[in-house]
């Protein structure tokens, strides 16, 4: 288990920002426009916290796998501990499983009593419905947005999986988001299901390794990849994300809000999230997203480095003058939304060029806004839109893999340090 006990530990790791200090005019207009119920100062030391709290079921059977060795030696009979993963979260536990992970099956396969289905499946056609329009909120909004911490960043800093493998990283994070948002997918034993469970593993795996490392800094950083910055990452792509989304001009339901919010509220519920930081709704959401926006540190080296990786991801995939050219722009049109919705203080924070392709939005915007209002009138365009939404995500997600699947299995090893280490 995690070395660092809050008991043992001072009330907050340094990182911990008071939100009185944070004159951040962004947060601060998002708070003032978007957030009726405003967070209190009690909500804000106990989210303060959770920098120290883990993942118990998850923590306990990471370790039980590294004593048992992650790839084991022996007689072909005996399943490796992530073979042994594999078989469960397709539902049937091998008769030879540690009781650390039957203890973690028997608690996700009893579903929460606030579940619902009907909504699940509700989130998911309107994330298929996304289409490319999705992809862009996710890169663009939820992934850079969170790489401008300091602190929630040290874990992917220190892995090297974005600086060394960033056109692959990001093939499997956008097939994670792929997986876990088509209906049906998050049934148990389904692919969503499963996905959810490996990764919630493979953050446990690295949360070990980060923990026992002689260079992480616990007390400036709190625990590796702990609830709260769990708990940031989830409304990124909930929240944040329907935000996101509405800048474009989609138009979204308050069904479909409902729904998105849901689902994935069920997503972080099977990642070991605590259940009651999880919003119900995208009003609870949007206040979850300012109280970790709030409260994160300022962007250094790493944030930069990661920002820079994923707005070249683009050009590291174009082959050609004329491909490059058009993933030059793509770039600036990306890193411009990223500016447009998280203010111009992250682009600086995160290094993003600032020209005046960020304003191209003021142009597209109500042109999907007007197709959208079409799509509400003629009848079957709201299904036409979700197949075709889904089959555009499907094509971009399997194209960068290159037919290789994702596997969403944890490092080995340390690959590198971080730039602060």
């Amino acid at each position: 288990m995690p070395h660092v006990a809050a008991s043992a530990s001072p009330a907050y790791p340094a990182r911990f920002r008071d939100p009185s200090q944070n004159k951040d005019f962004f947060l601060a207009l998002t708070e003032r426009l978007f957030i009726r119920r405003k967070v209190t100062p009690q909500e804000v030391a106990r989210y303060g916290t959770y920098l120290w709290q883990g993942d118990s079921d998850a923590d306990a059977l990471a370790l039980k796998f590294h004593d048992l060795g992650m790839v084991r030696q022996g007689s072909p009979q005996v399943q490796t501990p992530m073979a042994m993963l594999q078989q469960a979260v397709t539902g049937n536990l091998p008769q030879d499983a540690p009781r650390e992970l039957e203890q973690l099956m028997k608690n996700v396969s009893q579903d929460p009593a606030w579940l619902d289905r009907r909504l699940i499946d509700i989130g998911a056609r309107l994330s298929q419905r996304s289409g490319m329009l999705g992809e862009y909120v996710l890169s663009c909004v939820s992934l850079m947005g969170g790489y401008r911490s300091a602190a929630a960043n040290k874990p992917i800093a220190f892995t090297g999986q974005l600086e060394y493998m960033a056109p692959r990283r990001l093939a499997e994070t956008a097939k994670f988001g792929f997986d876990v948002t088509r209906t049906g997918a998050m049934a148990v034993g389904a692919t969503g299901y499963q996905a959810a469970l490996k990764v919630r593993m493979m953050h446990a795996h690295v949360r070990l390794m980060l923990d026992r490392s002689p260079r992480w800094r616990h007390a400036e950083w709190g625990l590796p990849i702990n609830q709260a910055d769990l708990i940031a990452t989830n409304v990124l792509f909930s929240a944040v994300y329907l935000g996101g989304l509405r800048v474009l001009g989609l138009q979204i339901s308050d069904e479909e809000s409902l729904g998105v919010m849901h689902l994935w509220r069920y997503i972080g519920w099977l990642m070991g999230v605590a259940d009651e930081l999880l919003p119900e709704n995208e009003e609870e959401g949007t206040r979850m997203a300012w109280l970790a926006g709030v409260t994160q540190p300022p962007a250094d080296e790493d944030s930069r480095m990661l920002g820079h990786a994923l707005m070249q991801v683009p050009l590291a995939r174009a082959e050609g003058s004329l491909a490059r050219a058009a993933a030059w722009l793509e770039m600036q049109l990306r890193s411009g939304f990223s500016r447009i919705v998280l203010g111009d203080p992250a682009g600086d924070d995160l290094g993003l060029p600032n020209n005046p392709f960020k304003y191209a939005i003021a142009f597209t915007t109500p042109v999907i806004f007007a197709a959208e209002t079409l799509r509400r009138l003629v009848p079957g365009a709201t299904e036409l839109a979700v197949q075709l939404g889904d089959a555009l995500q499907r094509r971009m997600v399997e194209r960068p893999l290159a037919g290789k699947p994702a596997t969403f299995t944890p490092p080995q090893s340390l690959k590198r340090e971080s730039a602060y280490a």
